[in-house]
């Protein structure tokens, strides 16, 4: 065989099996032409649980907008599947509103009990109005560890722990996720966590309630808790009105907890005949040190944490929860959700450029202060803004330095925050901009 011909040949093999490896797409639609439908995208399936029945490991189960119910609908078990289950766009918060999975009351969202890891992704759903006499009306894991993100997780109820997300024995990670006006009749009103190493990033857990302990979360026995750039507001509990902590071990950072109520006990709790630890730094803590009851005295609190109005966009424990907005005010520029689009506040958040010097900021909008915001918001493209557009190098004054900083990248493609156009190139539009920004001094 010659060289050519060996080579084209190799050439078909990997492309044979990258056609045979390639994810399929197995679509779900509530208002499909057929029931059951064959899951194609001219006839989907009606029913997201013979979508799954019917996904190979690898696919991907695409779910168009509509309020999904009724038998088939609640209850979704991916037996063990590593599939992605997901809305049209997850990354949109109106498509994610409005991909519904509504149990009415019958069952839970999901139920993940066969081993799940990693790789079973559920993206951009709402799951709202599950109800289970045991536990996690929303969402139950149990040995399993999926991926939760983008989702809205609300209005569920637990009779015994985790009224929005139950987990047990589980490593599962919750990314961006909304998770809101859940309850239980005990513990864990938001999330209740049994045991392993649970990770939850970038999340709003808010108004969820707790007839015992953990309005917001609780944990139990559980090691390397990590809680980064969440915002709890409004959750309540007989103890713990934001979290609990039973036997575990708890890393809080970047994170924002006001306004959470706990009658009789504070708003963080450390159980008292369990060894327990939580560290607290660079975050917002609603009555410092004293919001913790620490009887173990496992807590480290870092001064760098501050207890100071939060200033969300929209937030009164007395209005409507739904109107609730978390976003940090600003007068350099808020992402506004009703508008889609930037506008500027009289105030700005001491919680803006607060979080850990070492977090990553750079998915944040320019202007900042190249530090990651506290809360839900910190390190993402809705993060507060911060500063002015020319102050390149945060001195709090545009000026010669900064015009050495633009001249620097003269004609170079792409060249960052100096881009000021985001035309792509450094060039005299660029340097109008800045004209206009010439001499800004910081108030």
């Amino acid at each position: 065989m010659g060289k050519t011909t060996f080579l084209l040949t190799i050439v078909l093999i990997f492309s044979i099996a990258s056609v045979s490896n390639a994810l399929d797409v197995v679509y779900v639609d509530v208002n499909g032409p057929n029931d059951p439908g064959t899951g194609s995208y001219a006839d989907p399936f009606r029913k997201i649980q013979d979508a799954i029945n019917d996904a190979n490991s690898c696919d991907i189960i695409e779910i168009r907008l509509g309020i999904y119910t009724g038998p088939g609908n609640y209850d979704l078990d991916p037996n063990g599947k590593s599939i992605t289950i997901r809305s049209i766009d997850p990354n949109n918060s109106n498509v994610t509103a409005n991909t519904i999975i509504d149990p009415n009351g019958a069952g839970r969202g999901f139920y993940f009990h066969s081993g799940e890891d990693a790789n079973c992704i559920i993206s951009g759903l709402t799951i709202r109005n599950g109800s289970t006499g045991g536990k996690g009306g929303g969402i139950y894991c149990y040995y399993s560890s999926p991926t939760i993100t983008n989702c809205i997780i609300s209005d569920n109820w637990a009779g015994t722990h985790g009224g929005g997300i139950f987990c047990q024995n589980s490593n599962s990670a919750i990314i961006w996720c909304n998770i809101k006006g859940n309850s239980s009749a005990n513990d864990g009103g938001g999330i209740e966590h049994w045991r392993g190493e649970p990770v939850v990033t970038n999340c709003i857990i808010s108004n969820n309630h707790a007839n015992g302990v953990g309005g917001g979360v609780d944990y139990f026995d559980s090691n390397n808790v990590t809680l980064t750039n969440c915002t709890f507001a409004g959750n309540s509990a007989n103890s713990g009105g934001a979290l609990y902590c039973w036997g575990s071990d708890m890393i809080v950072k970047n994170s924002i907890l006001w306004a959470n109520d706990a009658d009789p006990g504070p708003q963080i709790a450390l159980n008292i005949v369990s060894t327990s630890s939580i560290s607290i730094s660079y975050s917002n803590v609603q009555g410092g040190e004293a919001a913790v009851d620490d009887p173990g005295n496992g807590l480290a609190w870092s001064s760098n944490n501050i207890d100071s109005d939060p200033c969300f966009a929209s937030f009164d424990t007395n209005s409507n929860p739904n109107l609730w907005d978390f976003h940090l005010q600003s007068s350099s520029g808020r992402w506004d959700v009703n508008s889609q689009d930037w506008v500027c506040d009289a105030n700005t958040s001491a919680c803006i450029d607060a979080g850990d010097p070492n977090s990553d900021w750079s998915s944040e909008p320019w202007p900042n202060g190249k530090q990651i915001n506290m809360g839900a918001y910190g390190g993402i493209d809705e993060a507060s803004k911060n500063g002015n557009i020319a102050d390149f190098n945060i001195s709090g004054n545009v000026d010669f330095t900064d015009l050495m900083e633009l001249s620097s990248k003269w004609l170079d493609v792409e060249a960052g925050i100096v881009n000021l156009d985001l035309a792509g190139q450094v060039d005299f539009a660029d340097f109008a901009v800045f004209a206009n920004n010439w001499l800004w001094q910081r108030k």
